[in-house]
């Protein structure tokens, strides 16, 4: 069955051109990233290879020796016979962003200026003195004296169709989590916590009803340990810790619900009958996901889609 959705034209994303003298004093806004030149290093070859794959396997020996040292990641684009090949430092590029008050959790995807200006025809100024131009299939950043007239990087930007080549880069290692992702961590790291100290006291408990149990049982019948009374009390309180058990196993399903890139957990309430969700999400169309990896651990309660908050209950 699929859920009942208000869905609403998806804004385009803004494009950010990363260059070296890149300025930035936007706000929260969700980005795209382009690369400049700047941060990539670039190679264009024919390998002894057929499939991208394979040629991302040679491509750190293709910039060994050509590129200062530094932590850096390489991408591989298949352009009819030959590859491009790119290498680029991610502890760098981070550092850039952090500089701009940039957060991890705002950057949607990178992209690479080669690749998504390979069909430049007029220069792109991208500084007051920097230009982006092509010179034989090569995208590069060039002094603006170097040239004539060069259209505007807002221009270009807004005519530009993003390509489906994008980059990863892990900036959650590479750059101090932004807030929001330290209270995240820290919520359920909390939560964590007081399951633990919830179990705990729970052991203790049962553990000192036991004894007195097995005291008083034995006093009162003077039964020895191995009596009927005793192996029944056990046989009792190791049906409580299965039980436990299984909660705990729950508990462990609901903390691993997996999420998009851009989705986040807003509230969590659990009781005995249940659990509730609410998730904010990037793109609406993720709740059907979500429902169906729900729907393979728990019985779905309730599911619907307000604007962009997910509201899906499911028991226990």
């Amino acid at each position: 069955m699929k859920l009942p959705i208000n869905r609403r034209p998806r804004k385009r994303l803004k494009i950010l051109f990363l260059d070296k003298e890149t300025d930035y004093n936007g706000t929260d806004e969700r980005l795209n990233i382009i690369l400049s030149p700047s941060y990539y290093w670039f190679k264009q070859e024919v390998l002894p290879v057929k499939y991208a794959a394979q040629a991302q396997n040679l491509a750190p020996s293709r910039f060994d020796g050509v590129v200062p040292e530094g932590h850096y990641k390489y991408a591989v684009i298949k352009q009819e016979d030959q590859f491009w090949l790119f290498a680029y430092d991610e502890v760098r590029i981070a550092e850039k962003l952090k500089a701009l008050g940039i957060k991890p959790s705002q950057v949607e995807a990178f992209y690479l200026a080669q690749n998504e200006f390979h069909h430049l025809e007029y220069p792109v100024a991208i500084t007051e003195d920097r230009v982006l131009v092509q010179n034989d299939a090569v995208i590069s950043v060039m002094p603006r004296a170097y040239v004539g007239t060069a259209q505007p990087l807002e221009t270009a930007l807004n005519a530009l169709t993003l390509s489906r080549h994008s980059v990863n880069l892990n900036l959650f290692q590479n750059s101090v989590l932004d807030e929001k992702w330290i209270y995240r961590f820290s919520a359920i790291s909390i939560v964590f916590i007081v399951l633990y100290l919830i179990s705990y006291l729970v052991l203790k408990h049962d553990l000192k009803e036991l004894r007195t149990d097995q005291y008083a049982l034995t006093k009162q019948y003077e039964l020895p340990e191995t009596s009927f009374q005793l192996k029944s009390l056990i046989r009792s309180l190791t049906s409580k810790e299965d039980r436990q058990l299984v909660v705990r196993q729950q508990l462990k399903k609901l903390f691993s619900l997996r999420l998009l890139g851009g989705d986040y957990v807003k509230k969590f309430e659990l009781n005995a009958k249940g659990a509730q969700y609410e998730i904010v999400l990037s793109d609406i169309t993720h709740a059907e996901s979500i429902k169906k990896w729900l729907q393979k651990e728990f019985t779905i309660k309730s599911a619907k889609v307000v604007d962009t908050t997910f509201y899906i209950g499911v028991s226990l």
